[in-house]
């Protein structure tokens, strides 16, 4: 065009193109008929409210997540120390892993476990199920069955008043059987009978000292089968005599009833109790059922 003439108009056929493109006005005002919220300027989210939290959530760690970020938390390495301590210190009360042990296991587990109530560790509601419950109390005899009944009798307080009259009496058969009798006259009623005495304290010892103790028993005993052996050998007894005589020697062995095995008297010993000079009841008990065990 010249010079201070007006500019053209535009071509008729580009504006109705692009409004064609467009489409109608729609009453959200948006273009295109998109209707547009406060937070719908990329159009890529929904309105401010509508949003899932758990969708929101993920969307903003995706936005603040740094790329290549690796964290992880370094754990706390335990000391020899403090792994035997936490396991000197768990207390189980899974029936399963209680009523399958050995009367002196269950008698170091009952130690433990009144042990850990009395310091609040455990709640004496689950350790009464338990050794009110008759298969706790199967398989206890002599000396072990009698230090589980004090040790009951000795931390009664633990329990609730009905549960203690259910531990003290002739229908618990633990305490039926091994508690202490009063002998009343004839003319005495059972209701004037007095309180029975406090039961002993039970020390149980820890299996390693117990283990020690046995050990060095044992050692002593080899000493002695020795020395008698030295002695025999240093008799004027022929050869084949001095050989019989050692051979005729041998290791001593009782079966147990609560399993039906033979065991030594060690073993007896530290099942159920005593010393080598003081014996178990249980090994005296099954005197009729000994034998000579020859290596």
């Amino acid at each position: 065009p010249a010079p201070g003439a007006a500019p053209p108009p535009p071509h008729p056929g580009r504006r109705s193109q692009r409004l064609a493109q467009r489409g109608p006005p729609s009453a959200g005002g948006g273009p295109g008929g998109v209707e547009m919220g406060d937070d719908d300027l990329s159009g890529a989210h929904p309105k401010w409210g509508d949003e899932d939290p758990e969708e929101k959530k993920a969307r903003l760690e995706e936005m603040f997540m740094v790329p290549g970020e690796v964290t992880s938390r370094r754990k706390k390495k335990m000391s020899k120390e403090e792994v035997q301590q936490v396991k000197e210190e768990y207390i189980s009360l899974e029936w399963d892993d209680i009523f399958p042990k050995k009367p002196k296991e269950r008698l170091r587990w009952l130690y433990k476990a009144l042990q850990g109530a009395r310091e609040g560790r455990i709640k004496p509601a689950p350790l009464y199920d338990i050794i009110a419950h008759r298969k706790f109390i199967d398989g206890l005899k002599g000396n072990v069955a009698t230090d589980v009944l004090n040790l009951i009798r000795g931390n009664l307080k633990l329990f609730s008043p009905k549960q203690q009259k259910q531990l003290t009496s002739d229908n618990f058969e633990l305490f039926r059987k091994y508690a202490p009798i009063n002998v009343l006259d004839s003319d005495e009623d059972e209701t004037d009978a007095p309180p029975l005495p406090p039961p002993p304290e039970v020390v149980i010892e820890a299996k390693d000292k117990k283990k020690k103790h046995l050990e060095e028993e044992k050692r002593r005993r080899e000493e002695r089968e020795r020395e008698e052996e030295e002695a025999g050998m240093a008799s004027d007894d022929d050869v084949e005599t001095k050989k019989r005589r050692i051979l005729s020697r041998g290791v001593e062995r009782r079966v147990d009833p609560a399993d039906g095995q033979a065991y030594t008297l060690e073993e007896f010993v530290a099942e159920y109790g005593g010393r080598t000079d003081a014996p178990p009841v249980e090994w005296e008990n099954s005197r009729h059922t000994s034998f000579i065990f020859k290596a």
